[in-house]
C-alpha cells in the first residue's frame, strides 16, 4: 500500500492530525454495484459542522511595545504563514498580524500601520483616526506576491517587518518598526487540521486547491470534448438524475482526455520535509504537467473540472484514501463516485461502479462522523469563503 504521507514532529502553529494514510484500491471486498454507477447520499444535517474562527485558539507571538507621545503601539502575529491557505488568512482563518493603538492624549491622531514579510509579500497599509483616550485595532494580512509563491518550493524562515507612525504638525513621526521571525511553508505543504478549526473545517480548508480557473484545467476540458460523440462539451445540468446521461458523458469524456492526451497515471508521493503531520500536495495544473498524481491531487483534479463546468463536486476522505463524488442533477442528492486513481489502468465505467462500492462501505462511517472520515462538499467549502488559490 502506497503511504499517502511521512508523519513529523508538530510545528507551532499547528496541532495536526493523520487523515490519509495510504492510498490503495487493490484488496477492498466491494458489495454489488447498482447498474446506474450512482447513489443517493443522506448526510448528517451541517449544523452539526458550525463554524468556530480560528482567532480565539491560534497560537501568536507578541512584539515588544514601543511608546512615542502617549501613544502606544504593539502587535501579535502568527508565527507561521501557511502557504497553500494564504489567501484566506482574513476570511476563512484568522488575521495574519493584529496591531494595537492606545492614544493617552487628550486630542485624536492620525495614526498609520504598515506590515509586509520581506521578499514574499505586498506591503499592507492603513490608516486610522485613534479618538482622544482611545484604542484601535488594526488587522492585517500581506498578500503574497507571485514571485513569493512560485520561490516557496520548501519552507523558509521570513521576516515580518511592522511600522506604526502618527501625524504630528503635518510630520510623519515612527512610534513603532520592528522586525519578527516567522516561518513560510512550502507552497505544496497542506495541513490536515489547524488548531481552532474542527475536523470537518480542517478538511474543507482543502478545497482552496481545487482550481476550476486555471488555464490547465480549461484546456483538459477542450482535450475531453474531442471524446464527447458530439464533439462539444456543455456545462451545468439538463435532466433529473442525469436521465439524458450528460453528464456521466463528460466525465467519462475527461477520463479519456486525462489518460489519451496527458498520459495521467496514479503515483504516490508522500514525502515533505515540513515539520509537522502535514501532506505534500500539488495543485491540478502541476499534476497535468508532471502527468502523475496521487490520491488527493488526482480528486482535486476532476473536482477542478467539475467545478469549471458548473456542476457539483464532493470530496470523500477515509483514513486511507480519497476519491471525488459528482452529483447528477440540480435537485436531487444523487451523485457518481469515480475512484480516480484508476486513470490509465481502468476504464471510466470500471472507475464509477468501484467507487460506487467505496462509497457504500465509507457512508456509514461518515454519516457517523468517525475520525477520519468526511464528506466535503466543494459548494458549501465556497460559500463559507474557501476560495480558489489565486497563484496559478
Amino acid at each position: 500500500m502506497g503511504s499517502w504521507r511521512n508523519v513529523y514532529g508538530r510545528l507551532g502553529a499547528l496541532a495536526l492530525i493523520i487523515v490519509v494514510a495510504g492510498c490503495s484500491t487493490a484488496s477492498a471486498t466491494l458489495p454489488p454495484i447498482a447498474p446506474s454507477g450512482g447513489a443517493h447520499v443522506d448526510l448528517p444535517s451541517p449544523s452539526a459542522q458550525a463554524s468556530q474562527p480560528a482567532a480565539s485558539e491560534a497560537p501568536k507571538a507578541t512584539a515588544t511595545s514601543a511608546t512615542v507621545d502617549q501613544i502606544t503601539a504593539d502587535y501579535v502575529y502568527t508565527s507561521e504563514l501557511i502557504t497553500p491557505i494564504a489567501h484566506l488568512y482574513g476570511s476563512f482563518i484568522d488575521d495574519f498580524v493584529i496591531v494595537t493603538i492606545d492614544n493617552a492624549n487628550s486630542s485624536p491622531v492620525k495614526v498609520t500601520v504598515q506590515s509586509d514579510i520581506s521578499g514574499y509579500t505586498d506591503k499592507a497599509s492603513d490608516t486610522v483616526t485613534v479618538a482622544a483616550n482611545g484604542t484601535e485595532e488594526v488587522r492585517q494580512n500581506p498578500r503574497l506576491t507571485q514571485a513569493g509563491y512560485d520561490s516557496l518550493n520548501s519552507q523558509h524562515p521570513g521576516t515580518l517587518h511592522v511600522v506604526v507612525s502618527y501625524l504630528a504638525s503635518g510630520q510623519a513621526r515612527t512610534i513603532l518598526d520592528q522586525t519578527s521571525q516567522t516561518l513560510i511553508t512550502s507552497r505544496d505543504d497542506f495541513p490536515w487540521s489547524i488548531k481552532g478549526f474542527t475536523q470537518q473545517e480542517s478538511y474543507e480548508l482543502v478545497v482552496a486547491m481545487i482550481t476550476p480557473t486555471d488555464p490547465s484545467v480549461n484546456a483538459l476540458i477542450r482535450a475531453a470534448a474531442a471524446y464527447d460523440p458530439r464533439g462539444i462539451m456543455t456545462a451545468g445540468y439538463d435532466s433529473e438524475a442525469d436521465a439524458k446521461g450528460t453528464v456521466k458523458q463528460r466525465l467519462s469524456d475527461v477520463w479519456e482526455a486525462e489518460k489519451n492526451d496527458y498520459s495521467l497515471t496514479y503515483i504516490s508521493t508522500p514525502i515533505t520535509f515540513a515539520a509537522g503531520q502535514s501532506q505534500r500536495i500539488r495543485l491540478p495544473g502541476e499534476v497535468l504537467d508532471q502527468s502523475s498524481g496521487n490520491c488527493i491531487e488526482l480528486t482535486l483534479l476532476y473536482a477542478s473540472v467539475v467545478e469549471a463546468l458548473g456542476m457539483q463536486a464532493a470530496l470523500v476522505l477515509l483514513p486511507t484514501h480519497a476519491y471525488v463524488a459528482v452529483r447528477t442533477d440540480a435537485s436531487t442528492d444523487s451523485y457518481y463516485f469515480i475512484e480516480t486513481t484508476m486513470i490509465n489502468s481502468k476504464t471510466f465505467e470500471e472507475a464509477i461502479k468501484y467507487g460506487l462500492g467505496e462509497w457504500q462501505q465509507a457512508q456509514p462511517h461518515v454519516n457517523g462522523g468517525e475520525d477520519g472520515y468526511a464528506w466535503v462538499s466543494v459548494p458549501k467549502a465556497r460559500q463559507k469563503g474557501i476560495i480558489p488559490i489565486p497563484w496559478r
